[in-house]
């Protein structure tokens, strides 16, 4: 299949020789046995109108014994000329279909490599031939043993892949479709990575797979990109942490005696310094979490000294009064500044969400073997219209982000508990969350 199909490109295809693959074709058994019940019905017929003329016509021995001869010849170039038109028209179309198909593998962008049972390559797309830097002959019968040697394959951490695990080997067994991200080192080229899916051709459900077909994506450049705008916020975030402890400490330092008017720009600018400092917080565990490099520091944590202390931070006071609500003295096991950031967040999403000088309520309580810690609020009316404008363009929405991050990396969740009149934000945690790291 693979030599026919290779460098295979029609000139022209009609469009009548699309298949319709929306309906399941007709059986190779039912098609012969309409061409056979077809060629036995006009041969009945042929013998018995023919004779019935025939005799009708003569009676004499040797004339009829020469028409029943030409009968015969006659019989069997029809049946020959039904033959060939009917072996014509099914090649005719399985070669369209053929050549379609070929085409088709042959202009794919992506790299398409098949694999027969012998879990060999028989089959190389061009496109695949260009982002390996060989020939496609070259590809053609190689194992995954001689890929992997030849292309050095291996995941992006580093690690060599064994050739027992690519997608291409372990879809034989396992199913499919499956699929991972690997970087592949083409001789004499920079290194490619690929998102690579493979999955098998069965005849039926459960049946061993008769081809695999490999797709191979190129993602080098979004990869490249993805990996500068990770140490851009990497890189920011640090960068702005010191000038920001500079500028804090400078200003609660600037005079010992202050006016009324100095004190309050002072603790704006207090406030504003606390908001930076979370954010680059943030976009810290933002960018490890997409790098899949976030690290838990888990210990037993008491969550009531932990609320208390953050209803006090001078940053929620300027515009609401925090209030507590713990039930009993729920504990768990967590990061504790990761827990704290997630609760500055949901705090800092209430205060801009609910009216000026309304309550909050740093909630905590037992669950079973789960602890729920939330903030309740009064939401503005326009609460949505303001939630989704800050979603796009205020820091609510990364802090929201942030918050359920934080609580997945715990094995926990978000929830939302909303009426007319109060809205809850819950973060519901398991006790033992230290160990979901």
């Amino acid at each position: 299949m693979s030599e026919r199909m290779a460098g295979v490109f029609p000139e022209h295809i009609d469009p009548r020789a699309l298949p319709d693959l929306t309906h399941r074709a007709h059986s190779a058994h039912r098609v012969a046995a309409v061409v056979t019940a077809t060629f036995v019905v006009a041969g009945l017929l042929w013998v018995f109108v023919t004779d019935a003329l025939l005799y009708a016509f003569s009676r004499d021995p040797v004339l009829v014994a020469r028409i029943e001869t030409a009968k015969g010849w006659i019989f069997i170039g029809l049946t020959g000329l039904l033959l060939y038109t009917v072996t014509f028209l099914a090649a005719a179309r399985l070669d369209r279909v053929r050549r379609l198909t070929a085409a088709t593998l042959e202009s794919i962008g992506d790299g398409i490599l098949l694999l027969g049972h012998d879990r060999a390559i028989a089959y190389a797309n061009p496109a695949a031939a260009r982002m390996l830097r060989c020939t496609r002959e070259e590809l053609i019968g190689m194992t995954a043993a001689t890929f992997s040697m030849r292309f050095r394959v291996s995941y992006p951490g580093g690690g060599m892949v064994p050739p027992g695990r690519f997608v291409s080997q372990r879809v034989y067994d396992e199913g499919g479709p499956l699929h991972y991200k690997a970087v592949i080192h083409p001789p004499g080229g920079d290194e490619v990575v690929i998102r690579s899916m493979a999955s098998g051709v069965r005849m039926e459900v459960g049946a061993p797979a008769i081809w695999v077909v490999s797709v191979m994506h190129d993602i080098t450049d979004t990869e490249r990109l993805d990996r500068m705008r990770h140490r851009f916020f990497t890189a920011a975030a640090h960068s702005l942490k010191t000038p920001l402890a500079i500028i804090k400490a400078d200003v609660q330092a600037l005079s010992p005696v202050e006016t009324a008017e100095h004190r309050g720009v002072k603790a704006s600018i207090v406030r504003q310094c606390d908001r930076m400092d979370r954010l680059v917080q943030n976009l810290l565990v933002l960018s490890r979490a997409n790098e899949q490099a976030l690290e838990l520091h888990p210990s037993d944590l008491e969550l009531r000294p932990l609320i208390e202390r953050l209803s006090g931070e001078d940053v929620w006071t300027y515009r609401h009064v925090v209030q507590t609500d713990v039930t009993g003295s729920p504990s768990l096991h967590a990061d504790p500044e990761r827990i704290a950031l997630a609760l500055r967040n949901l705090l800092y999403e209430a205060s801009r969400l609910s009216p000026s000088n309304s309550p909050l309520t740093l909630l905590a309580r037992p669950e079973g073997d789960r602890v729920a810690v939330g903030v309740r609020y009064q939401p503005l009316p326009w609460r949505d219209q303001i939630e989704k404008t800050y979603g796009e363009y205020d820091d609510i929405g990364i802090g929201r982000s942030v918050a359920q991050t934080i609580a997945e990396e715990h094995g926990g969740s978000l929830s939302e508990e909303a009426t007319d009149s109060e809205h809850t934000s819950w973060m519901h945690l398991p006790t033992d969350a230290g160990v979901h790291t």
